[in-house]
């Protein structure tokens, strides 16, 4: 009798288990209904410590940029995880130096390359001829541009770019150019500066929006995105002066530094106290396919 009390008992307990996953299901299913990620990514965009950064300052950016960007492992990580079967035509925007169009170029009949800074442009045309990239069109173009005369392309490249103040205007523009497949990697974490470098300045910062908000207002807009992870070698700092210290910090947030913040960026560059870290940066790798819908 105890043996068959207990098998009922055990019964009853995976049936009120069961109507209580149910229930909260429901309960999750309907707040994530309310949740209006869209909203959520631009307050903490507005919110962010971290300035905004124009075409001419990536300009200013390009020749140091371009030096190592063809060889880098993350431009050969990102195109080892593209599916290039029954594919022919690839429009990669913000495309930077061309370093993903031109490492594609053996794989497409046609590329298009935008970017919104005519000095990376200028070193995309160069790349691409020194590489013999013959397929790639380069063209100056950013998110706030009118779209009419962007092909409409099998894959869409949206390579570290998407850091914008509407992220869901400027997935819907990607989408509208995407045949196939999009795909996207994102910053893992907020900021691209050193702990240890805010202490010194003494600055506080409120973070950018990370990925999350990415793949939930794709969810949101009825796709279903796959992630994974793009690992690649970083070097932060690097710099050989107290002078070169304060523009690559500059850079990092995006704005301007206070007299008192480079006098202690200085201070601490010059004691040698500082050491830039050897680490590995992570970007989320996000894949929409047009055919997979929620």
């Amino acid at each position: 009798m105890a043996h068959k009390f207990t098998l009922k008992f055990n019964e009853k307990m995976v049936r009120s288990a069961r109507k209580i996953l149910e229930r909260i299901t429901m309960i999750l299913a309907s707040n994530y209904d309310e949740i209006d990620f869209d909203a959520l990514y631009k307050a903490q965009k507005a919110k962010s410590s971290f300035g905004k950064k124009l075409a001419e300052h990536w300009d200013k950016k390009a020749p140091s940029f371009n030096e190592g960007v063809m060889k880098s492992a993350y431009a050969r990580e990102f195109i080892d995880k593209v599916d290039f079967a029954g594919v022919s035509t690839l429009l990669d925007f913000a495309c930077g130096a061309g370093a993903l169009s031109i490492a594609a170029a053996d794989k497409m009949e046609r590329i298009y390359g935008y970017d919104f800074s005519p000095e990376m442009l200028e070193f995309a045309r160069e790349n691409a001829q020194i590489y013999g990239a013959k397929n790639i069109k380069f063209a100056q173009k950013a998110f706030e541009d009118d779209w009419s005369d962007v092909p409409a392309c099998d894959l869409v490249f949206a390579s570290r770019c998407l850091e914008v103040d509407d992220l869901k205007a400027a997935l819907k523009k990607l989408l509208s150019k995407t045949k196939k497949a999009l795909y996207i990697t994102f910053k893992v974490g907020g900021s691209f500066v050193d702990g240890e470098i805010l202490d010194a300045i003494g600055r506080e910062v409120e973070q950018k929006p990370g990925f999350v908000y990415l793949l939930n207002i794709l969810f949101q807009m009825g796709y279903l995105p796959s992630l994974s992870y793009i690992k690649a070698w970083c070097h932060g700092g690097g710099a050989k002066s107290a002078e070169e210290f304060v523009q690559k910090t500059r850079w990092m947030l995006g704005g301007e530094l206070s007299d008192t913040e480079e006098a202690r960026l200085a201070e601490c560059f010059n004691s040698g106290k500082y050491e830039p870290k050897l680490d590995f940066m992570h970007w989320a790798f996000v894949r929409v396919d047009k055919a997979n819908r929620a």
